[in-house]
């Protein structure tokens, strides 16, 4: 099987595509998530909750192997509460009836529940479903469209109060608390390590978040600068307790010694030329690499995320109860099963 004929597959049967190779629905009262897994195989992964499907993962792997041989295998993940069932379509004339149902009866048969709890509040009765973890997880469209909400009230709030010099002192004292542990190594310990140095672009920035600056691209263009700048003070610092240490001066002589250190050109050329100078920009350049994700979001981010969110988010169909029927295009459908095949009259 191809990915023409795996998309040609799960459409057949009501999922939706979400990419090339995954596709989600509802299949015999469960959340679904197919992946194609290569030509010869398909992974079918369940969201389970916190229901005691691990005991039961043994006992399903042994009655897939009873009805399918090797052509199925079942892995239980402990920590995403998923179980991934693999089923190989070489000898399995219909992968999706013969195989994919065939496993979810299995799984109803030893009792694991569709989990039906709101990844975000808790609640039950969901009736929409997220990516989550590899999987899609129920959830209530109402918290989705509160979360959107949020973030744009909280955008709009921002621009409208957000202050450029607040948020500037705070990215400063941000700063400054990044260098500390990087000073504290080297003054002691004597050793640079360079993931101490990605703290200082991030507590510049959590400092010009935490003082209400205006979030917007100004927030990473305080945090790189201030960054550098706390590079600068680093090394000042370290010279300046060399100096101490060499002529003997007490620590009030040392402070009194530190503005003039400051204003004095030379020693700023002086310090930029130091080869410890050249180590800790590079590191501070790794740290603001790394950190990019975190210090270049704005308000409009976030509230982009939520919205990314809410558009990714698909319908979920009310599990019945047993003996009834659903059709989703017709929500008065619900009702007993006509025992002689005919339709429901609502009307009746």
């Amino acid at each position: 099987m191809d990915k023409a004929e795996f998309r040609q597959l799960c459409q057949s049967h009501g999922l939706k595509m979400v990419s090339d190779v995954r596709a989600v629905g509802d299949e015999r009262g469960y959340l679904i998530t197919l992946q194609w897994a290569g030509k010869k195989n398909i992974s079918l992964n369940l969201p389970t909750g916190d229901g005691d499907a691990k005991q039961h993962a043994k006992e399903l792997k042994a009655r897939l192997k009873e009805t399918f041989g090797k052509n199925a295998t079942v892995n239980w993940s402990d920590q995403t509460k998923i179980l991934t069932v693999f089923l190989s379509d070489k000898n399995i004339p219909d992968v999706y009836c013969q195989g994919i149902r065939v496993t979810l009866d299995a799984v109803k048969n030893l009792g694991v529940a569709r989990p039906d709890k709101c990844c975000v509040c808790g609640g039950s009765g969901c009736d929409a479903a997220i990516p989550r973890g590899g999987v899609y997880a129920p959830v209530h469209r109402a918290c989705l469209e509160k979360a959107v909400s949020g973030a744009q009230d909280k955008a709009d709030s921002n621009a409208r109060h957000g202050s450029y010099l607040l948020g500037t002192v705070g990215a400063f004292l941000g700063a400054l608390v990044g260098v500390l542990p990087s000073a504290l190594t080297i003054l002691l310990a004597e050793r640079i390590y360079v993931i101490l140095f990605m703290l200082i672009p991030l507590c510049s920035y959590m400092g010009y978040r935490l003082c209400r600056g205006r979030m917007n691209y100004f927030a990473l263009v305080v945090a790189v600068i201030f960054s550098v700048l706390g590079v600068y003070l680093l090394n000042f610092g370290v010279t300046l307790y060399s100096l101490a240490d060499a002529f003997k001066l007490g620590l009030g002589d040392a402070i009194a010694l530190f503005p003039y250190m400051l204003i004095d050109p030379d020693v700023w050329t002086e310090v930029s030329k130091s080869e410890d100078f050249i180590k800790c920009l590079l590191f501070v350049a790794a740290g603001i690499f790394l950190a990019w994700g975190m210090i270049s979001r704005t308000a409009k981010s976030d509230v982009k995320d939520a919205k990314g969110v809410l558009d990714s988010a698909i319908p979920l169909v009310p599990s019945q109860p047993e003996g009834l029927s659903y059709d989703p295009a017709d929500p008065l459908s619900a009702g007993p099963a006509p025992e002689d095949g005919s339709e429901n009259d609502p009307a009746e």
